[in-house]
């Protein structure tokens, strides 16, 4: 099987994956350390609190520092925050009001770095494309972010740009949350092991499947 291409991979092949990290343990485990670390003090508070018998005293707080803890992960734990976000079922609603925030309420990376991605997928300077772009993003979202130009012929358009190193971060995540995923399974009830791996899998399609602005610039030419 060829080597794992970023820069060129259109869809999720966990496969493939799976064997480019096979050969560089060193990136998985350090992730996994950060992922783990940054978890562990917030299971911690959790558990400081019912021995103090102090939980709903420290609810907004356990929450607020759950969304912070997403965020700083990056888009893929962003992602799963947003999903349960919508899972009232799931999540107590202290911490869905903190979830929530993860649909409208992330920072926004460099401009600077954005403009300098601009100019290396369109090969020119962004004044040889655009007569102005803001110089701000307008929105920002969990994989990008968006700016508000105008081409040189006068149209007004919006400049959607990906957070960088995103396919790198996404592909690791998800084969560590698969990893994981397949050790889990086992030990859980049927019912909720057995298709943890399919779920990850469905994750992992729908990800690439938003990240893929090709296929969702021809899907708006066509819904125009």
């Amino acid at each position: 099987m060829p080597q794992y291409q970023f820069t060129q991979a259109r869809r999720y092949d966990p496969q493939a994956i799976a064997q480019y990290y096979r050969k560089r343990p060193w990136k998985a485990i350090w992730r996994a350390i950060t992922v783990i670390w940054s978890f562990a003090g917030f299971v911690l508070g959790m558990l400081w609190d019912s021995w103090q018998h102090e939980v709903a005293a420290h609810q907004p707080e356990r929450a607020t520092h759950l969304r912070q803890i997403l965020t700083r992960l990056g888009p893929t734990f962003i992602k799963v925050g947003q999903a349960l976000s919508t899972r009232p079922d799931l999540i107590r609603k202290d911490f869905l009001e903190e979830l929530i925030k993860l649909q409208d309420q992330l920072p926004p990376f460099d401009s600077v770095r954005a403009f300098e991605i601009i100019e290396a997928e369109l090969d020119r300077k962004i004044s040889e494309t655009y007569s102005e772009i803001s110089p701000e993003p307008v929105a920002a979202a969990s994989l990008g972010q968006v700016y508000r130009a105008r081409l040189l012929t006068g149209e007004a358009v919006a400049v959607k740009v990906q957070r960088p190193n995103l396919l790198p971060v996404l592909s690791l995540d998800l084969y560590l949350m698969r990893w994981a995923a397949g050790w889990l399974g086992p030990l859980l009830p049927l019912n909720l092991g057995h298709d943890l791996c399919l779920i990850v899998d469905e994750f992992g399609i729908k990800l690439f499947e938003e990240i893929d602005y090709i296929n969702e610039g021809r899907n708006a030419e066509k819904f125009a």
